[in-house]
């Protein structure tokens, strides 16, 4: 990893420790169906923001990655996630998954329930997990970022 700065680290650090907020608050309706998420506004609304929060907390986290690569800044959502696969920041499989992810997030926004449905329930079966390796993931490259750094010192 190209040297990132004191601060992209301390922000990388505070939305990984959003991400994990977050995380937790979804498993609480990892158990939801469709007739809750169709009746029951107050939870459709906390689980469609919480996923939104945490695939843009991820991508702010791809940004600031990619930005400490000094790689070029990728055109779409979707592409940041691609990118880190490829530079082996993560595992490409995970990046396939989140580049998928970052899909689910824009079509939240301009969809219908029952297109919604689908990618919540898909979320809420995969899209943790993802949420949850991408995050030891992005925390090892730190660790080893940090070790790098103490021996150059």
């Amino acid at each position: 990893m190209a040297p990132i700065t004191d601060e992209q680290m301390i922000s990388i650090i505070r939305r990984l420790r959003f991400l994990a907020t977050e995380l937790e608050d979804l498993k609480a309706y990892e158990e939801m169906d469709y007739f809750q998420y169709q009746s029951d506004r107050k939870s459709r609304r906390d689980v469609e923001r919480i996923i939104e929060n945490l695939v843009n907390a991820a991508l702010d986290i791809a940004k600031i990655l990619i930005a400490g690569e000094d790689l070029e800044v990728p055109e779409t959502y979707r592409q940041a996630f691609i990118q880190l696969g490829e530079v082996g920041i993560i595992d490409q499989e995970l990046a396939l998954a989140l580049a998928e992810k970052a899909r689910t997030r824009n079509i939240l926004a301009h969809q219908y329930l029952d297109i919604k449905w689908e990618l919540i329930k898909d979320f809420l079966a995969t899209g943790i997990a993802n949420m949850e390796q991408f995050k030891q993931q992005v925390e090892q490259r730190l660790i080893v970022r940090e070790k790098e750094e103490k021996r150059r010192n």
